[in-house]
């Protein structure tokens, strides 16, 4: 790898549109330690924030106070509770206790808890401010909790703020949910921040309503505002708060707060009388809700709060309507922060004189309603009465949906609707015509390809959540909520905690006698033990399956909130009555004392799992399936810690002996399995880069796996750059800023593509330009489709929504090609303002694993963008591919492709704040760099970089680069959400079985037999290298026999279907693979020819040995089905296979031990067939028929594997013929010309 040394100066990329960095000194730290001044931060990182900030306001006055922070995790939340113990040490001085709740009523009773010290004798400090935080769901939970402590009341110097995370959209959750009735419910008040900023400042304000009040206060997150990052302003002093005096608000004897004894009808009085006024009147002191435009002829206002607000400043943007143009047409602007109880005088100042009110607000009409409670009595003296509008207009058309998330199109499209009732202007009336056709674009002609979340490389899930043949399941929640989408018999789900009760439910009323129930670990801790309590209690036929993993890894690898064991597990399930208890693992010889466990215990390796299901699903009762196996990126990051031994062991796969059965991905089910395209067709090679070395592919039925103990993954090409990288041209911008710049990125979770609009983040904060970077992930971690949406501008001023609007992206950066296809993405992009960089790497989706035939659309998804670019072409490199090769890891492609947009001029940040940016990142500093560097190069030298690169270039035939027709395609659950997924029902195309090369090249010389990476050009290429292979397969007589009869063909089909030359095609491929079966001479000759080394030594370096996984016919044990069992071999076999290929002249002769069985003769059988087969549809050869002769040729590429796996595939192989072949001779077929 290229160090940091050798790259260019940054001199090299000055330009007059960017600038140096400003903020010299920031660190990653500052966001902590900084107390003035300006910080980068994301919604996460400010609310860490505010308890330290509450902390200096409290000591400013004087207070001796300390604070704790409870609850449980959960998305837009979901890495909280990481951020808090990342930031431990800076909590820990300010006297903040950090304790996560076993669930979210447990960690909202300890928050109660809180307030009550100063009730009793020897309390430490003045007070505790506290904070709650949980998941909408968690909110539902927590209703009596809330109800009791909120009646109770917090302490005068205490406080509580009650933290909703919010997923509008489903995103990652099993329904769409807002959080402010449920406050309302226990009589909370309600506070929604808009942004970053926003939430530091209403966090102070919200602890000192809830002194002041007595009352928890509710405070919304979601995901535009905590999972977005921004530059903000720092000064924990800077607001001056204000407490209400007796003219505003009377407080009553004894005060709002905490009290013991406190009869229950005393707290209703104190909430009911004066706690809802109390905040209200606090709420009034202190401008909570402010005007943010007037007019001295106001006609029509607007109310808003929260997300929305920066969506209609956005929207009124759009309509290009500034400050000025608002206040000549008569629009009014009124901010509401604190949402219940809403305060009626700024409300009715805000409405008096207006002819028109609209109510912008995701979700519920949650202020709509209240204003209309409040105006209902309006009186005579305050002049005629404002309409007021919100989800529906007056004539009951359903305007701002309740349903999902609202846009700024969307509601400049409402607002530029109600200005048109008393204003025109043919500025605005474009505006909303061209919104109204592009919001009206309910879909698009795009590829039918989605990229679906699925388990992670090496994931337990991968192997724990499969159900024995004609058994069904249930999921849960969790990461193996994911199975119910994956085509595994599981069905349905129930909320956290009652996963199985369900069933208790539905058991007497079905035939259906036992069903599996997935729990995880943390789940169970959580709630899920009570549940298995009721089934036992039901005395259904049920099997819980506790999936433990070792960490709560749906929402970032947390440990389980308290001890969790295995024996633990089988201890309390005993306890409870559960007689069957079954532990399966991954590594089952760790358990070996069963005096840790209760006795009848029993013990199972996973590759027993399907015996021991089918054997739980026969028992009366609950049974327990516990799964132990570590989750796979939990097993990642703590070997990169030093926290667990990292086996020195690689997985490769030898292609040439690879069939492509797809026999490893079905035992795995892991996406670090991938397609290799070869001249012989499509096999298997093992991603190196994100393989988290599960081993379960090795388990395939198949002699090509190798093990490799010892050594390395080799770091990429071993080139001197420095030459190449050194005083490359400087690029010239292409925005001056005089608008927000707009990047849209896209990829694949669990790549690091979120790594960019971090960095380019920072970047812009370094410069002292506004920045905003929207993170939109959800369950996309698990290999799903990730956009991040990041608007650069002078100021941080000048940018208000986070989100990037249809239409509005200025670069679409497409680090993942498949999620560039996604409607939401193509949405954004407007052929006269978009740019698209697109990485080509051809990265499947997980629904591979099951669909191993499946063809990757790249033709088709390149129209998709021409298409949204008017017809202009996007620009592509082979980024991964590229930096891959260059670097080593996988991980570089993002860099690379930043690199290679910002040398195009489509990124308007300096060199050298990125470059600060990288290095206050701290991770792969030098490999970022110098990734950064090749794309910038790509730009300039594209041909220097691919020879750099060394890497394999095979350019497509006519065929494979025509694209389809197109399908118009609306938004679905597949780009948008993850809740109802089928993938395994999408019309996806499977590839097709031939290449359609043209029938004689240009003349260049033919590859190598062997050179599987290279894919011929003609069909004269594709017949001389497979008669060159024959001949060393077998010998020279053996080659002439395939040569003739593929020439016989391809005579017939000259005379009979003139320029045609499929049919010639099929029998040049797919003669040769019956022919060159692969029988154990021949797996010897393909390990010991030299390019099987050839590959080793490309991917791995250093002293290493190889093992082999094989079955020897004449060695290998067999199961229970009577299939061979696949053993590990050492080195030795190397020089087996050395002896073994020299025999290779003794195939089909008396002395070939191999060739009695049954498979061997099957094998030669096929042959004679296939001459047979093909010979008769000669005779009948036209130019109408010769596309289904062409598909009857083919049928030997289903014809894959290994012993049972290739005995399976062939019957499926001999049904399809047999439908071919009845087709061929139906008199009636429509006949193609």
């Amino acid at each position: 790898m290229t160090s940091t040394a050798e790259l260019s100066s940054p001199e090299s990329a000055k330009s007059l549109l960017t600038h140096d960095v400003l903020d010299t000194d920031y660190t990653l730290e500052d966001k902590y330690r900084r107390i003035e001044g300006r910080i980068y931060l994301s919604g996460v990182q400010a609310l860490v924030r505010l308890p330290l900030m509450q902390k200096l306001r409290d000591e400013r006055a004087g207070l001796d106070t300390a604070g704790f922070v409870s609850g449980y995790r959960g998305s837009p939340l979901g890495g909280f509770d990481l951020e808090l113990w990342r930031a431990k040490r800076h909590l820990q001085d300010a006297k903040v206790k950090f304790t996560p709740g076993l669930n979210e009523d447990l960690g909202a009773t300890m928050v109660w808890g809180t307030q009550q010290p100063g009730l009793f004798p020897g309390a430490r400090h003045d007070g505790v401010f506290g904070m709650w935080y949980g998941k909408g769901p968690g909110v539902d939970r927590c209703g009596d909790v809330f109800k009791h402590a909120n009646a109770a009341g917090t302490s005068a110097h205490g406080g509580v703020l009650a933290l909703a995370a919010d997923d509008h959209a489903c995103r990652s959750s099993t329904l769409p949910h807002g959080s402010e009735d449920e406050f309302v419910s226990a009589m909370m008040p309600v506070l929604n921040p808009a942004g970053v900023q926003d939430i530091l400042d209403m966090g102070v304000l919200g602890w000192a309503m809830s002194r002041y009040t007595g009352r928890w206060v509710g405070f919304k997150t979601i995901a535009e505002t905590v999972e977005s990052s921004a530059s903000v302003d720092v000064d924990p002093h800077a607001l001056q708060i204000v407490l209400p005096g007796d003219d505003d608000f009377e407080m009553p004897v004894g005060g709002l707060g905490i009290r013991w004894p406190d009869p229950p009808m005393e707290q209703e009085m104190r909430l009911h009388r004066y706690a809802v006024k109390a905040a209200q009147a606090f709420a009034r002191v202190n401008g909570i809700d402010r005007m943010v435009m007037d007019s001295p002829n106001a006609r029509l206002g607007i109310v808003t709060t929260g997300k929305s607000y920066l969506d209609v400043l956005q929207a009124l943007e759009y309509l290009g309507l500034d400050e000025a143009a608002c206040a000549d047409l008569g629009i009014r602007v009124y901010k509401v922060a604190m949402t219940w109880p809403l305060e009626p005088q700024g409300i009715e100042r805000f409405a008096r004189g207006l002819e028109d009110i609209l109510v912008v607000e995701e979700k519920k009409a949650f202020i709509e309603r209240q204003m209309k409670e409040q105006f209902y009595n309006w009186p005579a003296s305050w002049g005629a009465r404002p309409s007021i509008v919100g989800k529906y207009d007056e004539s009951g058309e359903w305007i701002l949906p309740s349903t999902g998330e609202l846009t700024p199109a969307t509601i400049a499209g409402v607002i530029g609707r109600r200005l048109q009732r008393f204003h025109r202007s043919e500025k605005i009336d474009a505006v909303l015509a061209w919104m109204e056709n592009k919001e009206g674009e309910l879909a698009l002609p795009r590829a039918n390809f989605p990229r679906v979340p699925h388990y992670c490389s090496g994931c337990p899930h991968n192997t724990s959540t499969k159900v024995p043949e004609g058994s069904r399941a249930q999921g849960g929640i969790g990461c193996h909520y994911m199975v119910t989408w994956m085509d595994r018999s599981t069905d349905t789900f129930t909320h956290m905690g009652g996963e199985g009760v369900t069933w208790a439910g539905q058991a007497p009323f079905t035939d259906t006698p036992h069903i599996f129930q997935n729990l995880g670990d943390g789940t169970y801790f959580h709630s899920g033990s009570l549940a298995i309590r009721q089934s036992i209690a039901a005395g259904v036929n049920i099997t819980y399956k506790i999936l433990y993993n070792d960490a709560v890894a749906m929402t970032g690898g947390q440990p389980v909130d308290g001890t969790l064991t295995v024996p633990q597990i089988a201890a309390q399930m005993r306890a409870e009555g559960v007689q069957t208890i079954a532990l399966v693992s991954d590594d089952i010889d760790k358990w070996t004392d069963p005096s840790i466990f209760p006795n009848g215990v029993s013990f199972h390796d996973r590759r027993d799992l399907d015996a021991v299901q089918k054997m739980l699903r026969e028992v009366q009762g609950t049974s327990i399936l516990i799964y132990d196996q570590t989750c796979a990126t939990e097993k990642r990051r703590r070997r990169k810690r030093g926290k667990l031994v990292d086996p020195p062991k690689r997985v490769m796969v030898n292609s040439l002996v690879c069939e492509g059965c797809g026999d490893c991905g079905v035992k795995s089910f892991c996406v670090s399995v991938l397609p290799k395209e070869t001249e012989y067709g499509r096999k298997r090679a093992i991603n190196q880069s994100d393989c988290n070395k599960d081993f379960s592919c090795v388990e395939g039925f198949c002699p090509s796996f190798v093990t490799v103990h010892g050594g390395k993954v080799r770091k990429g090409s071993k080139v001197n750059a420095a030459e190449r990288l050194a005083n490359l041209p400087a690029p010239q911008i292409r925005s001056d800023l005089s608008q927000p710049w707009n990047i849209l990125i896209t990829g694949v979770g669990g790549t690091g593509v979120v790594t960019i609009g971090a960095l380019l983040g920072m970047a812009g904060h370094l410069e002292g330009k506004g920045a905003t970077v929207l993170d939109q992930t959800g369950l996309a971690q698990k290999g799903g489709a990730v956009t991040t949406h990041i608007r650069i501008a002078k100021t941080p001023a000048d940018i208000h929504a986070v989100r990037i609007a249809a239409g509005e992206a200025d670069l679409v950066l497409g680090c993942d090609m498949v999620v560039v296809n996604d409607y939401w993405v193509l949405s954004k992009i407007r052929p006269e303002r978009s740019s698209v960089v697109m990485n080509t790497y051809e990265a499947m989706p997980g629904t591979f694993t099951t669909r191993p035939d499946m063809q990757f659309p790249a033709a088709d998804i390149v129209k998709a963008v021409s298409t949204a670019l008017g017809g202009g072409a996007p620009l592509q490199i082979d980024a991964t591919k590229i930096a891959t090769a260059l670097i080593g890891d996988a991980i570089a492609a993002n860099l690379f492709i930043l690199g290679y947009a910002w040398q195009q001029g489509l990124v308007p940040i300096s060199f050298e704040a990125l470059m600060r940016a990288i290095e206050l990142n701290g991770a792969a500093v030098e490999m970022n760099k110098t990734a950064f560097a090749w794309g910038r190069l790509a730009v300039v030298d594209l041909p220097a970089v691919i020879d750099a690169a060394g890497i394999v270039r095979n350019a497509p035939t006519a065929a494979e680069a025509k694209a389809h027709v197109l399908p118009v395609l609306g938004a679905t659950a597949n780009d948008a959400g993850e809740s109802g997924l089928t993938p395994f029902t999408a019309g996806l195309r499977d590839g097709d079985a031939l290449r359609h090369v043209p029938a004689t090249g240009a003349g260049e010389a033919a590859f190598a037999p062997l050179d599987d990476a290279h894919l011929s050009r003609s069909l004269d290429e594709v017949i001389s290298r497979r008669a060159a292979f024959l001949a060393d397969y077998q010998n020279a007589r053996y080659a002439k026999r395939y040569t003739d009869f593929v020439g016989k063909v391809r005579a017939a089909e000259s005379a009979k279907a003139p320029g045609s030359s499929d049919l010639s095609e099929a029998v040049a491929r797919y003669f040769f693979k019956l022919m060159a079966y692969k029988d154990e001479y021949e797996v010897a000759r393909l390990y010991t020819s030299g390019n099987f080394r050839k590959h080793l030594e490309a991917q791995f370096e250093g002293d290493y040995t190889l093992k082999f996984h094989l079955a020897p016919p004449l060695l290998a044990k067999k199961n229970a089905q009577g299939q061979l069992v696949k053993k590990e071999y050492g080195p030795w076999v190397f020089t087996a296979f050395g002896v073994l290929a020299k025999l290779r002249s003794l195939r089909g002769t008396p002395l070939d031990v191999f060739g009695y069985s049954a498979e061997r003769r099957s094998e030669r059988a096929l042959i004679g067939e296939y001459e047979t087969t093909v010979t008769g549809l000669l005779a009948r050869l036209d130019a109408g028929n010769v596309d289904l002769a062409a598909d009857i040729a083919s049928i030997p590429e289903h014809i894959r594997g290994f012993g049972h796996v290739k005995e399976a595939h062939l019957h499926k192989a001999r049904t399809r013929q047999a439908e071919l072949l009845k087709a061929w001779d139906n008199p009636l077929r429509v006949v193609q010309v």
